[in-house]
């Protein structure tokens, strides 16, 4: 998907990416791109301190649309809203926060995007990967799991990919505070799990 002068569709850029990295990185075949959503979210903070981006999985553990536990005397089973967007059932919802993004190098906007597929389970069910341990989202070292991006990263761009995938990448915030780009993308609350079941022990 090409770049105009004047605008930039984010949401649409990196869902075509996306779908490029999941084609050609056997490490993220397993994604089903149609059941992501982009989504951008305004980050007020200067610097390049806090997140860039966040996944938000649309299901609990295995998958499942409901999950109960127990708060004192009472057993409460919640259940995650269903996300229909364009008639696709969106089981991952991804964040991007801007203008901090557009902070980040080339290099650290891809590793950034990256690092939020490789969260999605080897199901792709709705919910996450989970590691062994209390340390279940990115496992018992954090250096490993960013190895393990950089090489997701590098097996991309050795496979050649089309340069126009990649081009928004190199969008800057200068470029947007200035006017030169317009950058648009779909504005999507976050899905709250919602009590549906309470009952006494």
């Amino acid at each position: 998907m090409p770049l105009t002068s004047t605008t930039c569709d984010l949401s649409a850029h990196l869902a075509n990416l996306c779908a490029d990295l999941c084609r050609r990185t056997p490490a993220l075949g397993h994604i089903d791109p149609q059941v992501l959503l982009f989504a951008l979210s305004r980050s007020r903070a200067e610097g390049t301190h806090g997140l860039y981006a966040r996944i938000a999985p649309l299901r609990f553990a295995a998958g499942a649309a409901e999950s109960s536990r127990r708060r004192g005397r009472f057993v409460e089973t919640y259940r995650m809203p269903s996300l229909i967007h364009e008639g696709r059932h969106i089981l991952y919802l991804i964040h991007i926060l801007f203008p901090r993004y557009l902070r980040l190098s080339f290099e650290q906007k891809l590793a950034t995007l990256i690092h939020e597929l490789y969260h999605i389970s080897e199901r792709c069910d709705g919910d996450i990967r989970r590691f062994a341990g209390r340390t279940f989202a990115h496992g018992p070292s954090r250096r490993e799991f960013n190895r393990r991006v950089e090489e997701i990263q590098a097996s991309y761009l050795a496979s050649a990919p089309d340069p126009r995938h990649l081009a928004f990448l190199r969008l800057t915030e200068e470029e947007w505070r200035l006017g030169r780009i317009r950058l648009t993308g779909l504005s999507v609350p976050l899905p709250r799990a919602r009590l549906v079941v309470r009952r006494r022990i």
